[in-house]
């Protein structure tokens, strides 16, 4: 399962059973890293957070073209760094970064830096069962 961690130092999870933890309930799941990398990736995700409803997990959200003129759109599971997670602020759904501050929100347009890697090298359970995930290293909100 995937874990994140809220500045208040609670485990919270959007596939959370426990009826007297309600309040997450309505948080999506996200991806972390157990550790930070040893090797900067290079790589850039540029697209928009968004939620999975299929898997209510936060993704980013990219369009990819599949012929000249056209495009579908995919959502890619990230692996943020150790500390990130998600908090309901405002009624809305947070992603919040290692210092507890908000980071972005579904519909915000970001950048990460970092790149693509197996689930199995990096020794973690995404939360949309993707094989292969982005994992973060720098972040913006474009």
């Amino acid at each position: 399962m995937s874990l994140g961690v809220g500045r208040s130092g609670k485990q919270m999870t959007g596939m959370n059973s426990d009826p007297n933890q309600s309040h997450d309930a309505q948080l999506p799941g996200l991806t972390v890293q157990r550790e930070l990398p040893t090797v900067a990736l290079q790589a850039r995700l540029m697209g928009t957070l968004e939620i999975d409803t299929s898997t209510n997990c936060l993704v980013v959200r990219i369009p990819v073209s599949t012929a000249p003129g056209t495009h579908t759109l995919h959502d890619v599971d990230v692996a943020w760094p150790p500390g990130w997670g998600v908090e309901l602020r405002d009624d809305t759904p947070t992603l919040i970064d290692a210092t507890g501050q908000p980071a972005a929100r579904p519909g915000d347009e970001v950048d990460i830096g970092g790149g693509f890697v197996d689930t199995a090298r990096l020794n973690l359970v995404p939360c949309t069962t993707q094989e292969r995930i982005f994992q973060a290293s720098t972040f913006t909100r474009a």
